[in-house]
């Protein structure tokens, strides 16, 4: 399984000479399991270039498009996505946790006055798929979902394959104010032993009196999950839009200092626009 990262920023895109490193684009994360099951989670600014790679590289195949949820920075990049004009081409919209009316929203945006091309005259042929019970099997390839703590609600997901695990959650409050629709012993559960795990890691313990409630994580916090559920591989990801390179240089140098004296078997990255993570039976 390898995994790429086409956008890791939250909130909104944030280009510039000082987050051009990690990268300006909101959340896309490309995943091609071994059986060759293309999986895409979310669909913020980074499809773009997503979609300008898979044309480029004349792939075919079935697109599984895996929502978080439907606020603008995670499908604002859809309507650039340029195999949803190619004729012949299936793309599935998965969601879990949220009203399947709601996956129009994706398609919805896409309308006068803000956009040229509507919804429904596009080439592609899409497919509103939702998971029941938590799972789904795609190919040799097994989903499981969880609903995430963020205002409006939303999907964590847990993709198994035959020969490694990732987790993608992002938009979660692991310690929210009010009674969590997730409990934390739930994430530990959820996520144990997976070999990869990429999780929203937007804020710092200074922030909390400020950003308590709105539906994102401490870094702290994240790292003590990685401990509690035996992680193998954790990547910090939904970077805050003001955070600069600089910051996050430092962040990472601080979490694998943090991780190295709590749990070493667990390796700590910060999410980077063009990073690829390959997952092996880790």
């Amino acid at each position: 399984m390898q995994i790429k990262f086409y956008g890791v920023r939250g909130s909104i895109a944030s280009p510039g000479k000082e987050t051009v490193r990690y990268g300006g684009n909101t959340s896309c994360v490309f995943v091609e399991a071994d059986d060759g099951t293309l999986f895409i989670f979310d669909a913020g600014t980074g499809i773009r270039k997503l979609g300008e790679d898979l044309i480029a590289q004349e792939l075919s195949k079935e697109i599984n498009l895996l929502f978080s949820h439907y606020h603008w920075d995670h499908i604002q990049g859809f309507p650039f996505f340029l195999p949803a004009y190619k004729k012949n081409q299936v793309i599935n919209l998965l969601t879990a946790h949220l009203k399947d009316v709601n996956a129009h929203a994706v398609l919805t945006q896409m309308t006068n006055p803000h956009f040229p091309v509507p919804g429904d005259k596009l080439e592609a042929r899409v497919i509103l798929l939702s998971i029941d019970n938590n799972k789904l099997e795609i190919g040799e390839n097994k989903i499981y979902s969880r609903s995430l703590n963020h205002p409006g609600g939303g999907s964590a997901y847990r993709l198994e394959t035959p020969r490694g695990s990732m987790a993608y959650v992002t938009d979660n409050e692991l310690d929210p104010p009010k009674p969590p629709v997730t409990a934390y012993q739930e994430w530990v559960d959820f996520l144990k032993n997976v070999d990869c795990l990429i999780h929203d890691a937007m804020y710092l313990d200074e922030d909390l009196e400020k950003i308590h409630g709105w539906g994102h994580s401490l870094i702290s916090q994240v790292l003590q999950l990685a401990v509690d559920a035996k992680i193998k591989k954790l990547i910090l990801f939904h970077h805050d839009p003001a955070r600069t390179d600089a910051q996050l240089d430092q962040i990472g140098k601080d979490s694998r200092k943090w991780m190295k004296h709590h749990y070493p078997a667990c390796k700590v990255y910060i999410a980077k626009e063009g990073d690829i993570h390959t997952i092996i039976d880790l």
